[in-house]
């Protein structure tokens, strides 16, 4: 193969790629483990079909080679293959575990001394795969043989489908599949003289349609940038240090890192971005900002990894709700509130609580933002206006523009009530709809009762969600006194059931005893509940029928515009 950008590429066999006198390492910076069944499957179909005297190939290594200390292995850091090197490892080990369960000591030692396990001059013994933190762990086990101790994950499904294939094997075709796996199984190992070498190929590699996604990507393109420039300019190693860090920082809080990506660029105060990032040209807007918009900025490298970084690990705490910025009164209030924003469904409002948390350093104002943020929120969520790329161009939007001014909590207002709905489609939607039976809607009784009924602080987890008439007050046998109490057809009910009206917290113990009782023995239940709410709805009620369901919802769809007003 050319070395136009310094590699050599040998076709080896797996046998020839294992026995090599390195070990292979995968580091923290890469994609989990992440094969699932579709990859397995074709792998084990293909072991399997690969006839006597061919072979079958089964893709590319790109490798850089790391010294190591005197007497030490060197290592292979696989920049691109962990998946296949990963999936050969697990099947040699349940091979090697066959083959002890079949008797064959002799060849399960072997495929463990020469495969699965290096020795350095010194003998000092070591996994001739290393994975990432994240995998490793996992890994670990599947070469001890602890297999029972491994964790939930795919290299745990890896075992648990190849130990099932390999179940009615005898001897003989054991050892033909690990003979064909060994010997006429072939990679391609392509040998980068460095990062430079070696992520220029991972680009041209993706171009060919490897599928990788956009934080692959972003992070093969960062390192393509910091290898290839002068030293004085970049420092590599700081780079790579803090694009570890960050996804240290993000792996174990999310599942999609490029979300955070996302809110990061369009938080950011510099370089401004004013429009919405959507995953499809996360890649590419991100190639925009490290070739053009840094050096408009003045912004190095170096400075843009270390801080995006750094606003990783305060999304994690957003995440967590773990800020730990202010005092201990106001972190309290902050990440309870961070609690009830996630509860109404915050995912796309990070952009905006990012900046927040960047700009202010008193509890107040931060405090004072979320309250903002949460009015919009619900009234958007309850109303079911659009999500997608409107809201993450109103939040880019303030991002941008409200902080350059002297009074931005006001901006934070203007922006957000310029596309809130307005007090009468809020009451609409109220009133109009059945509410979801989720937790935001027990939030929203919570609310009403501290709020609205003046009650005591509620405790969630100590109530649950009622159905004054239960939804089930037609189909059920138990709920016989109910059709006549409601005075409607079955068909009507239906639309009311699910009508915040018809719903209620109530303690656990209570809601058990009250079962299928009628409204008049229920409200002996509600008379004794310590809750506000169910007090006064003993007080104001005699009766329970549709029309009463109606008129409860607009009480409480008036008293939700007072409580979620947007008023800066």
């Amino acid at each position: 193969m050319p070395n136009g950008i310094g590699l050599s590429a040998t076709e080896d066999t797996v046998e020839q790629v294992l026995t090599r006198n390195y070990r292979y390492t995968v580091p923290d910076y890469q994609r989990r483990y992440s094969w699932q069944e579709e990859q397995w499957g074709a792998l084990w179909a293909d072991l399997n079909s690969i006839r006597p005297d061919s072979t079958h190939f089964l893709g590319s290594v790109v490798l850089i080679e790391r010294s190591s200390g005197l007497n030490e292995l060197n290592k292979l850091e696989i920049v691109d293959g962990q998946q296949r090197i990963a999936t050969i490892t697990v099947l040699l080990s349940l091979m090697r575990e066959k083959y002890y369960e079949l008797g064959e000591p002799g060849q399960a030692e072997d495929i463990e001394n020469k495969y699965l396990k290096k020795q350095d001059l010194d003998l000092n013994e070591y996994q001739n795969l290393t994975l990432s933190t994240f995998d490793n762990p996992n890994l670990e086990k599947v070469i001890e043989r602890k297999y029972e101790k491994m964790d939930e994950g795919q290299l745990r499904e890896a075992v648990q489908f190849y130990a099932s294939k390999l179940d009615d094997l005898d001897t003989q075709e054991l050892d033909e599949l690990r003979k064909r796996l060994l010997a006429s199984v072939t990679l391609v190992s392509i040998r980068c003289e460095g990062e430079q070498s070696a992520f220029r190929l991972f680009e041209t590699l993706n171009d060919r349609g490897m599928e990788l996604s956009s934080v692959d990507l972003m992070k093969n393109y960062t390192f393509s940038k910091a290898a290839s420039a002068p030293d004085s300019e970049i420092d590599y190693e700081q780079v790579q240090n803090d694009w570890e860090r960050l996804i240290k920082t993000l792996m174990p809080n999310m599942s999609q890192p490029s979300r955070f990506f996302r809110h990061y660029i369009m938080s950011a105060s510099e370089p401004n971005y004013d429009g919405d990032v959507s995953d499809y040209k996360l890649y590419d807007e991100y190639q925009k900002i490290v070739d053009s918009k840094l050096p408009e900025a003045g912004i190095s490298l170096n400075e843009y990894v270390s801080e995006v970084a750094d606003k990783a690990e305060l999304y994690a705490k957003i995440l967590c709700h773990e800020i730990d910025m202010y005092d201990d009164a106001g972190n309290k209030a902050i990440n309870s509130k961070l609690e009830d924003l996630e509860i109404i469904n915050s995912v796309q409002a990070r952009t905006l609580i990012l900046r927040v948390f960047e700009e202010y350093n008193t509890a107040n104002k931060v405090m004072e933002s979320l309250l903002l943020l949460e009015s919009f929120l619900m009234r958007w969520k309850v109303s079911s206006y659009p999500t997608g790329g409107e809201l993450d161009r109103i939040y880019s939007r303030i991002c941008s523009e409200a902080f350059e001014k002297e009074n931005s909590i006001r901006e934070i207002y203007s922006g957000l009530s310029d596309r809130c709905p307005s007090d009468e489609e809020f009451i609409a939607s109220i009133e109009n709809k059945r509410v979801r039976l989720n937790d935001r809607t027990s939030y929203i009784l919570k609310r009403l009762e501290m709020d609205y009924y003046d009650g005591a602080k509620v405790n969630l987890d100590e109530l649950d969600r009622e159905h004054i008439a239960p939804r089930a007050s037609f189909t059920a046998k138990k709920y016989s006194a109910w059709p006549s109490t409601l005075g409607t057809t079955e068909a009507q009910f239906e639309q009311f059931r699910d009508k915040l009206g018809n719903l209620t917290l109530l303690e656990t113990d209570k809601n058990i005893s009250i079962g299928a009782d009628p409204f008049e023995k229920k409200k002996e239940a509600y008379a004794e509940s310590k809750l506000s709410m169910n007090q006064q709805l003993c007080e104001d009620y005699d009766n329970w029928s549709t029309d009463e369901i109606e008129q409860r919802t607009s009480e409480l769809a008036n008293a939700m515009v007072q409580i979620w007003n947007l008023d800066a």
